[in-house]
């Protein structure tokens, strides 16, 4: 990166290069060809024209907002964190930068290609710090066809190591498999003798055997069915919304992040002896004093973590629109009493107690609650039900996260 602050040659290449392929546009073109003495805005009109197509009106300027932070994404180390922890506050409430559904925009390409340098780079324990940035940026290599362009940037699996109790000494291993091999050696001999003695018998058995066995391929079996029918049940279970402790919750007090401008601290009664603590990307659309007193839905068995060096004990439910500029809270009916669960019709199951952040439960799951078309709150198209009725919000066809 430039130490100007504006970005290297070797940047805006990259982002006219994946630009062009997320535009299906040529980067020969004569246009493009001084990337040196022009700017990223420059570069991207004339993509732009060259495609025939434009970005909506009401896009424009967060493409340009965009833009702007990929041209001034820092050098140093740093200063690079800090830029990195604006994003993952922005990414907190959203699955792309620009929506479009769920398809990512030419804000989603710039940005990726002027940070990836950088995160590439970046080890394994940084991944907890930038979660959101990491799985946006996981999202976009699948979305997006870059071929050669840019290095994949890896998502470690967690390894599972069994755990060992008294592991016994080299010495004592040695002596047990010795004395196993022994054994196995001695029944061999007893086995073989056993056999000399009754070879008939043993042809019986064998004839027999070969008839049950041929019997068995022709019968249709269920048996083989099972593990697939399993399998099938075990993925359901692994999305059920049943997993989830959803409850309804009431905002005593909310005030700012200290070192998140994007982010609200707010204290939520949910009918336990202590409130609880959550931290949420609300602050661009809310302020403090209009949550404060506010009935909200909240996921209360999430791992508690913090964010931004601020504890958070849950997850506000939110619905948003589909170019995200419309978010909020989902709302309970006024008949729900704080701290009940929520439920749905036909679904049962034990909430977890805390959901395993490795299985990715959550993950699997949001991508199936949405609002219907009178902004009523479902999971695949069961509303969220309380005693009071269901939890609703004023935008229709939203995304709920």
């Amino acid at each position: 990166m430039a130490a100007n602050g504006a970005a290297s040659v070797e940047t805006k290449r990259k982002i006219v290069s994946a630009l062009c392929k997320h535009f299906s546009v040529s980067p020969q073109s004569e246009s493009l060809s001084d990337v040196g003495n022009s700017d990223a805005k420059s570069l991207y009109s004339n993509i732009l024209k060259l495609s025939g197509k434009s970005t909506p009106l009401n896009g424009q300027d967060e493409v340009m907002k965009w833009i702007g932070f990929s041209e001034s994404f820092p050098q140093d180390s740093k200063a690079c964190c800090q830029a990195l922890s604006r994003l993952d506050d922005e990414l907190l409430v959203k699955s792309v930068l620009l929506a479009n559904g769920l398809t990512p925009s030419e804000a989603d390409v710039i940005v990726f290609s002027a940070i990836h340098s950088f995160v590439i780079g970046l080890p394994q324990s940084e991944k907890e710090k930038f979660l959101h940035v990491f799985r946006w940026m996981d999202y976009i290599q699948h979305k997006e066809d870059f071929g050669e362009l840019f290095e994949k940037i890896p998502l470690e699996k967690d390894e599972f190591v069994p755990q060992v109790r008294d592991a016994p000494s080299v010495g004592k291993l040695e002596a047990d498999l010795n004395a196993k091999k022994i054994g196995q050696n001695t029944k061999k001999v007893e086995a073989d003798q056993t056999a000399n003695k009754s070879e008939p018998e043993n042809s019986k058995k064998k004839v027999q055997a070969k008839k049950e066995s041929t019997e068995e391929k022709k019968k249709p079996t269920e048996e083989k069915k099972k593990p697939a029918t399993t399998e099938v049940l075990e993925k359901d279970k692994e999305l059920s919304v049943s997993l989830l402790n959803i409850q309804v919750g009431l905002i005593r007090k909310a005030w700012k992040h200290p070192s998140a401008d994007s982010l609200l601290v707010e204290e939520i009664d949910v009918g336990e002896a202590k409130v609880r603590q959550v931290v949420s990307g609300l602050a661009k659309y809310y302020s403090p004093e209009q949550l404060t007193n506010r009935r909200v839905v909240l996921i209360t068995n999430v791992k508690p973590g913090k964010l931004r060096d601020v504890m958070s004990e849950g997850l506000v439910l939110c619905a948003s629109s589909e170019d995200h500029t419309a978010v909020e809270p989902l709302l309970p009916p006024e008949g729900a009493k704080v701290g009940e669960h929520v439920s749905f019709s036909g679904i049962d199951g034990k909430p977890e107690d805390v959901l395993n952040p490795k299985k990715k439960q959550l993950e699997k799951i949001t991508p199936n609650l949405f609002t219907d078309d009178k902004g009523v709150a479902t999971f695949k198209g069961i509303p969220f039900m309380t005693s009071g009725g269901p939890c609703t919000s004023s935008i229709p066809r939203a995304t709920i996260k």
